[in-house]
């Protein structure tokens, strides 16, 4: 009897040992990444660098002319950027022939072509997306894109100009447009600074649709819309660019461009290459109200002069553009 009591105790003691160890928690996996429900923050870091943001296969990998490794990738999504689905790109990196990558990549400055923004690679296999030791889910980084994508990245300082040349100078668009809807001033979180490097602050800000009617300088054509956003005078103060002094009107704008009407824009394209969205070169010079061909200027926009037809305007231009050797 002792002996069958000693092993009944035994074998108890041994159910309740299992037991416990079936309720504690397995230690971490060497080989295995640390997961994140948040994406890891050099993976949101990177799409704020990126000007294009691809899901892409490596098909295969080769050496250029000075021993450097590339990688020529098929574009599964884009997911941000402009690019085309099936496209085939030729990156320099190290890659792995059968593996899918997350690709943030910007142009090279000098040859046009597009490197990725870091060193570190993202790998993307069954949902998740790998960097470094550590994972998140490929749908948390779509949703903190979509965030970021709502913070607006304005222009770092807006200049006024008492030049025409030099407005049109500052300019990335010059465009006869008919305004197609307009929002009431509407507080917006903001990123003002090239690639985020600045402070965020909420700031108000106005949002316009417009049609285009005559594409005066730039890539603009007739018919193309976009969206323009005009950061109203109240905002911040507007630098003068000829002497850095603040600019003071004695009566600032009090309307903002109306729907249905026609204007000559002056605008400025988001530092984020990602975003289609263009900013008015500043509140007073931004854009010029037009009735029929008749341009009617606020007194306060200098650099117009005495412009006040449309013809007149966009013969000026045309002189202002001209090279030396044309």
């Amino acid at each position: 009897m002792r002996v069958l009591k000693r092993i009944f105790i035994g074998l108890l003691a041994a159910a309740m040992l299992l037991g416990i160890a079936l309720y504690l928690p397995l230690p971490d996996r060497p080989n295995e990444a640390k997961r994140e429900d948040p994406p890891v923050a050099a993976i949101s870091i990177m799409y704020r660098d990126a000007e294009l943001v691809l899901l892409a296969g490596c098909m295969r990998i080769a050496q250029n002319d000075e021993g450097l490794p590339f990688a020529r990738f098929t574009v599964d999504e884009v997911l941000a950027g402009h690019a085309e689905e099936g496209e085939v790109l030729s990156i320099p990196m190290s890659a792995e022939p059968g593996k899918q990558y997350l690709l943030y990549l910007k142009k090279d400055a000098e040859s046009g072509a597009y490197m990725p923004v870091s060193e570190s690679t993202v790998t993307v296999e069954d949902g998740m997306a790998y960097l470094e030791g550590r994972s998140c889910t490929l749908e948390s980084i779509r949703d903190d894109m979509e965030r970021q994508k709502r913070i607006l990245t304005v222009p770092v300082q807006k200049f006024f100009y008492n030049e025409l040349p030099s407005l049109i100078e500052a300019c990335d668009e010059i465009v006869v447009a008919k305004v197609l809807s307009v929002s009431e001033p509407t507080a917006t979180v903001c990123r003002s600074g090239r690639k985020g490097e600045s402070i965020v602050n909420t700031l108000e800000q106005v949002f316009m649709r417009v049609r285009i009617e005559n594409g005066l300088y730039g890539s603009f054509r007739s018919g193309d819309k976009l969206s323009v956003v005009l950061e109203p005078y109240y905002v911040r103060p507007v630098i003068n660019a000829t002497d850095l002094s603040v600019k003071t009107v004695e009566a600032p704008p009090e309307s903002l461009p109306q729907v249905g009407r026609t204007y000559i824009f002056f605008l400025l394209r988001s530092d984020d290459v990602k975003s289609d969205i263009y900013f008015t070169v500043n509140p007073y010079e931004g854009y010029v109200l037009l009735i029929g061909n008749t341009v009617r200027r606020p007194y306060y926009n200098s650099a117009m002069g005495e412009i006040n037809d449309l013809r007149v305007f966009a013969e000026r231009l045309r002189e202002i553009m001209k090279t030396p050797e044309e």
